[in-house]
Parts: structure tokens; C-alpha cells; sequence
């Protein structure tokens, strides 16, 4: 009789999970360089004895095994600005702030008032000697190969640090459109990037079917609550039966 409460709750639960994960995504739709997640589902079996058996069932209850992000590229936006850049294919920009270096797919960049390339954050786009790529204040032209080399009217400044990872699922999410390296994953350059100056990438967040999955989750949910409160109204009447008989 339990079992019934138990399984719908944990169903219940990874419902809410997800609905977590759909409405964070649409909130992102329009943030650059975000990629849409998804919750990844598993079951787990606990053996139970039932009342009227020796033997032992077993009982599957529904659990969120984490979530999954879609690595498809999102479509590239020309806005002219020389700042912006965007990565076509694979690859992740190199930035570095306090807490250390994070990857990032969002280009939308700027100079700070030391002439540092910064993201919104005023995380350092990073060159691929490690270092924070700078732009001297007599230099007004920014040019970015496809290949990521910088350069000004004089001259080459640098290479941007664009890397690639083994597993991309394995990436720590931090904020919308950033990810850390855990320990044991190595960040390796990209053998040929593709580099588009005066572009960025959207979301790759497809919202109206973002919404539609809000109204699905939304209807089991009121569905899975239905069949509780009907098991709690059936409960109740096998006890109130059980007290008369006794």
C-alpha cells in the first residue's frame, strides 16, 4: 500500500527536477553561448515483501540521474562588432578570473580600461601562451583570423587559447555559459579552430519546444498528485473498514 505513495513521490520529485531544468533554460534562450540541458532519468529496484507472499517484489522508483547537455552548435549571429567572436564546430575560449581558468563558448567581449580583452564578467580572454590578451592604447584596429590569431594595425599581438576536452559532459557548469575542468580532464588545443570575427553564437534553446515540455511536466504533475490523493482516499477506506471489523 506504501510502495503505491512511494513510487508516485519519486516520480513526483524527478518531475519537479526537470521542470527546474526546463524553466532554467528558458530563461536562458537568449544568453549567448548557452547550451539547453536535460534531465537525465534512471530507475532503482528495492526487493519488498508483500502482504500476501513469501516471496520478495521488487519495486521500481523513478530517480534523476543528472543532467545532459545538447552540444549542438547554436546558430551564429552577425553583429559587426569586432569584439565579438564565436567558435563554428568545436573548441571552448580560454578565460581566467579570480578562481582560476574557465572555458567558455559566449564571445562576447570587450576592453576594460587597462586595454585587457574581458567577457562580461571581466573574466581575461586568454592567448595560448597562457597569458591575458592586451591591446595597447595606440592601437585601434582588432583583427581575428579564423585560425584565432590576433592582430593590430602593428602587427600580430597573439593567439587566442582555444581548447577542446575528451568528454564535454564532464564539464562543471559554472553560471550560464561558463564550465570549469574537473581534476583528471585535460584541456587540449583545437588542431584547426574556426574563428568568426563579428559573430557570436546564440543559445541553441529552441523556446517553443522548451514551452511545450513545460506544459507536459506541468500536466504529469497534476496527474502523479491526482493519483496520490486517490490512494490517500482509498487508504483511508480500507482503515476505516479494518476499525469497524475490529
Amino acid at each position: 500500500m506504501e510502495n503505491t505513495s512511494y513510487v508516485a513521490l519519486s516520480r513526483q520529485t524527478s518531475l519537479w527536477r526537470e521542470l527546474e531544468v526546463v524553466a532554467n533554460n528558458l530563461a536562458n534562450v537568449n544568453t549567448p553561448g548557452y547550451r539547453g540541458r536535460d534531465v537525465v532519468f534512471t530507475d532503482y529496484m528495492v526487493k519488498t515483501r508483500n502482504d500476501d507472499s513469501v516471496f520478495q517484489e521488487q519495486v521500481n522508483f523513478v530517480q534523476d540521474y543528472g543532467t545532459a547537455e545538447d552540444l549542438t552548435q547554436g546558430a551564429l549571429k552577425q553583429t559587426g562588432n569586432p569584439m565579438d567572436l564565436a567558435l563554428e564546430n568545436k573548441g571552448y575560449f580560454a578565460v581566467e578570473g579570480p578562481d582560476g581558468e574557465k572555458y567558455t563558448r559566449a564571445g562576447r567581449f570587450m576592453m576594460d580600461a587597462d586595454g585587457k580583452v574581458v567577457d562580461s564578467n571581466g573574466d581575461a580572454l586568454l592567448t595560448d601562451a597562457g597569458t591575458p590578451l592586451f591591446i595597447a592604447p595606440n592601437e585601434s584596429q582588432f583583427m581575428v583570423a579564423r585560425d584565432g590569431t590576433v592582430s593590430t594595425e602593428n602587427g600580430v599581438i597573439g593567439k587566442l587559447k582555444i581548447v577542446e576536452f575528451k568528454d564535454e559532459q564532464a564539464l562543471r557548469n559554472v553560471g550560464a555559459n561558463k564550465y570549469d575542468a574537473l581534476p583528471g580532464q585535460d584541456a587540449t588545443p583545437v588542431e584547426i579552430p574556426q574563428v568568426a570575427q563579428g559573430s557570436i553564437e546564440e543559445s541553441n534553446v529552441n523556446g517553443v519546444v522548451e514551452i511545450t515540455k513545460l506544459i507536459d511536466l506541468q500536466r504529469s504533475y497534476g496527474h502523479v498528485n491526482q493519483m496520490l490523493e486517490k490512494e490517500n482516499e482509498r487508504t483511508g477506506k480500507t482503515m476505516d473498514v479494518w476499525s469497524r471489523q475490529v
